[in-house]
C-alpha cells in the first residue's frame, strides 16, 4: 500500500482453458476508496464494488492456437474483491 492508501496490484498467474491450452495473464492495477471501506476489505469482507475503485490492465501470452489472438491485445479489467476470492470483469482494449 502507498502512503497515499492506493493498493499497487501486481499479478502474475495461468488460466487453462476448457480444451487444456495456458494462459500466462500479466497484470497490474490499483484499488482504492474511502479508509473504512478499505479496512472492510482488509478483513475480507465482501464490499459492494461501487464502494472503492478497483482496475487493473492486462497482457497475455500463450501457445495454444485457439488463443492465439489473445498475444495481440492488450485488455482492462474492473475488479471486485469478495470473501476469499477476486472477480475481474476483462474487457479487450479495440
Amino acid at each position: 500500500m502507498r502512503s497515499d492508501g492506493v493498493v499497487h496490484l501486481t499479478a502474475r498467474y495461468t488460466i487453462e482453458t476448457e480444451s487444456g491450452g495456458l494462459i500466462l495473464v500479466n497484470s497490474e492495477g490499483y484499488r482504492h476508496g474511502p479508509p473504512e471501506v478499505m479496512d472492510r476489505l482488509a478483513r475480507d469482507e465482501t464490499v459492494d464494488p461501487q464502494l472503492y475503485y478497483f482496475r487493473a490492465f492486462m497482457r497475455f501470452e500463450t501457445s495454444d492456437p485457439a488463443a492465439s489472438w489473445l498475444n495481440r491485445v492488450l485488455a482492462i479489467g474492473r475488479g471486485a474483491r469478495q470473501n476469499r476470492a477476486v472477480r475481474l470483469e476483462v474487457f479487450e482494449v479495440l
